[in-house]
């Protein structure tokens, strides 16, 4: 065998074992939707082609969280890690929602009232850590110390994925149905399951508000300091007029049959609310929670059916 054909054996031998060790096809390499510079501030890839996860084994890299993604919808996620001699590494996360409303989501899954930094459609910075939603995308920076070159590091990561991302994405609609005074902005959740509502407020172990495929909603807090008010809503939108109609149907029998809950008014204990108000407007759910006065749980109850209209 001549020295030539050896050489071109052993090229091809390194690039299948290269491409074995990634473990990723041609195909998803065209699917990355960043592109990073060698180095930022010396930090630099560990590896060039990220780890890649889809819904099927998002396990595999979050254990605690990975169901909260899927419910929203989540396609792929690209996972980076950026290494410094005698530094800390830092973590990159883009998360491929599939569409806004599910990056809107994902982002809002947490509290978020840190400072907000500009970056993306909305954006939380905290010394070490950098969330934000752009797009389809939710993307999660965090270092893993803290000193000032690498938060530096990880706002210019945050800027160069912001830059590559064209499109800014909008808010749910069911977002704009919303009154804004005393709107907790750090205390909106959207949703499209069951599940992931009863993580942020426990209604029941059972899908008595019959949240499925075709449905969201959102969660809210408002706070109204000078009537010393604070109560939650929950507006969930179906796919049809008479599924709304039939589910608040349900929810007040279950409270008029309850004879420790005589009317909706005085209803105390089931779900661990104090009040509730329940009221169906074309194919919307709405539930008015915890308000101290009830001129004030009509109040917004009759803002947010206009909001409908």
């Amino acid at each position: 065998m001549s020295k030539k054909k050896e050489c071109i054996i052993v090229i091809l031998l390194i690039f299948i074992v290269s491409c074995k060790s990634i473990n990723v096809s041609e195909a998803d390499v065209k699917n990355i939707p960043i592109v990073f510079p060698e180095s930022v501030n010396q930090w630099s890839l560990v590896k060039p082609i990220p780890d890649q996860y889809t819904a099927d084994n998002l396990y595999d890299y979050i254990d605690g969280n990975a169901e909260v993604y899927r419910s929203l919808g989540v396609k792929e996620v690209f996972a980076y890690r950026w290494s410094r001699p005698k530094e800390a590494d830092i973590i990159v996360d883009i998360f491929d929602m599939g569409d806004s409303n599910g990056a809107y989501g994902a982002y809002h899954n947490d509290i978020r009232d840190q400072k907000e930094i500009g970056i993306g459609a909305e954006s939380e910075y905290m010394n070490n850590s950098l969330a934000f939603w752009k797009s389809k995308y939710f993307i999660c920076i965090t270092g893993m110390g803290d000193s000032h070159e690498l938060n530096q590091t990880i706002l210019e990561l945050g800027k160069c994925i912001d830059r590559q991302i064209p499109d800014k994405g909008n808010p749910p609609k069911i977002i704009h149905v919303l009154p804004d005074k005393g709107l907790m902005k750090s205390h909106i959740h959207y949703f499209k399951d069951f599940n992931l509502l009863n993580v942020h407020y426990f209604i029941s172990n059972e899908n008595i508000l019959g949240i499925d495929n075709g449905c969201e909603g959102v969660l809210v807090r408002y706070s109204l300091p000078e009537s010393q008010e604070q109560f939650n809503v929950i507006i969930i939108k179906y796919p049809k007029k008479e599924r709304a109609k039939i589910i608040a149907k349900n929810l007040k029998e279950i409270l008029e049959q309850s004879k420790e809950f005589p009317t909706q008014e005085k209803a105390s204990g089931i779900w661990e609310f104090k009040s509730i108000l329940i009221h169906q407007k074309k194919n919307y759910l709405i539930l008015i929670i915890d308000w101290q006065k009830k001129e004030i749980g009509d109040l917004y109850l009759n803002q947010i059916i206009n909001k409908i209209e």
